[in-house]
């Protein structure tokens, strides 16, 4: 069995999850919650669980139903859903899933996107008997134009400790989780000596959960993520003896407070092949667009590295002139070859697109120049406007004559005309949003727009 975790809004990327699902984001303008579907079908599953939030829930079961049939698909999907203002985290959806299958459960993020073998990460799975087997991959770096790779320090690394003979966890924690220090106790070491630890790999939330693993959830209703609360939990103390009963008993609870005869116990009670959480090391492109500093990069490179996994790309129709109700693009406008652009759009004369995604119902006026950009449905955009490297939200205007480069403008959001913006985020209404402090000092127009920094 299968389940597609699709709940959750997007808490690091706020600006543009405001009036749609994350998993509804478009990648390369397809829908992210395809990509997880789509890693199904690849693999024969003829049946999933999506979770979704109940205000999710219509568009997302639309727009899949259509492209499974428009792909000869026959998936079973059934939606479980979660209420809006619910405070479940994964775990709490994998408990709602649970229930309804009786083998193990392969759960995946709704934000992961992978070119990763299944079968690679079973085997391991199989061949050790594991309570969990977690696929694991280093963080995709783009190469800069001087061709080097370099990581983003505003990604978080996971600080990940694996037994170099067979990659079995032994220690997993997220850096902004972390003190000065990492401490390790003197019976784990006895047990596992040797311990190789990783900060250039990162949990890719695709996990296979035996079915004795899930029961162990079901048990423990106190926790509420996955990865950050039972995962860990599994790699410290789970013991197939103890997970097996009804209780799951701490297993430092049952030592004697000596230094000594603690280890001695602790090496007596964990033997090594009772250990059951491993991970599998993919070098398959595999990335979570679950930050939005890397939203615009990871839409570039799954065009250019996994277009067939996306649903077929049928450019728009050429025009010579636009009447009522007439999609196409201008013969003397230039789009890049590595760009995508939606069927129906309008985009007027001598008009330059360059490596962007765009998406339906977009106009585009003439004289305007767009490069490294995410345009979202139903976004106007006037007349030489100059957009670089910027993330355009659903319904959001482009005033003529305006200039934005590593910008983000949030839904519904007007830019007035002759508007010049480097490195923002414009809101329209600051009421919708989370708690932020808005700053229109540093608004170089004279309009009275909203900027938050």
């Amino acid at each position: 069995s299968s389940g597609i975790n699709a709940e959750y809004g997007g808490s690091q990327m706020y600006e543009v999850t405001n009036m749609q699902p994350k998993c509804m984001l478009p990648v390369a303008n397809t829908p992210l919650i395809w990509y997880p579907i789509q890693f199904l079908i690849r693999h024969n599953f003829k049946e999933t669980y999506v979770v979704v939030r109940r205000s999710a829930r219509e568009v997302v079961e639309k727009y899949l139903t259509v492209q499974l049939e428009r792909e000869a698909v026959r998936m079973s999907v059934e939606y479980v859903v979660v209420e809006d203002d619910s405070e479940m985290g994964t775990a709490d959806s994998l408990r709602l899933i649970a229930p309804k299958t009786k083998s193990n459960l392969l759960v995946i993020s709704g934000d992961l996107i992978t070119r990763v073998s299944l079968s690679e990460l079973a085997n391991v799975h199989r061949a050790n008997d594991a309570a969990l087997t977690a696929l694991v991959a280093p963080w995709y770096t783009p190469p800069s134009p001087d061709g080097r790779k370099k990581r983003n320090k505003k990604d978080d690394r996971d600080f990940m400790g694996l037994d170099p003979s067979d990659n079995r966890i032994l220690f997993l924690s997220n850096e902004k989780d972390l003190e000065d220090e990492i401490t390790f106790r003197k019976g784990q070491l006895s047990v596992f000596p040797h311990m190789r630890v990783y900060t250039t790999l990162r949990d890719c939330h695709l996990y296979i959960v035996s079915r004795t693993a899930v029961q162990t959830l079901l048990n423990k209703t106190d926790i509420a993520m996955l990865r950050c609360e039972f995962l860990p939990l599994l790699v410290r103390k789970q013991i197939k003896q103890i997970a097996n009963s009804e209780q799951f008993t701490d297993l430092y609870s049952i030592l004697p407070n000596d230094e000594e005869s603690s280890g001695e116990q602790f090496a007596a009670l964990c033997r090594p092949e009772e250990v059951g959480c491993y991970v599998h090391i993919t070098d398959e492109f595999t990335v979570r667009v679950n930050q939005l500093h890397n939203y615009i990069k990871y839409n570039r490179a799954v065009a250019e590295l996994m277009p067939d996994m996306m649903p077929a790309y049928t450019p728009p129709k050429t025009v010579t002139s636009f009447e009522d109700g007439v999609f196409g693009v201008h013969q003397q406008t230039q789009i890049c070859k590595q760009s995508r652009v939606s069927e129906e759009v309008v985009i007027d004369a001598k008009c330059s697109i360059k490596r962007s995604y765009i998406g339906d119902g977009v106009k585009i006026g003439p004289h305007t120049k767009i490069a490294d950009c995410v345009i979202m449905a139903g976004v106007t955009i006037e007349s030489n406007v100059t957009l670089a490297n910027c993330v355009i939200c659903l319904g959001a205007v482009i005033r003529s004559k305006s200039s934005l480069k590593d910008c983000r403008v949030c839904d519904g959001f007007e830019v007035r005309g002759g508007s010049e913006y480097t490195d923002e985020t414009l809101i329209g209404d600051e009421d919708n949003m989370m708690s932020f402090n808005i700053d229109n000092s540093h608004n170089s127009s004279s309009g009275d727009e909203n900027v938050m920094r």
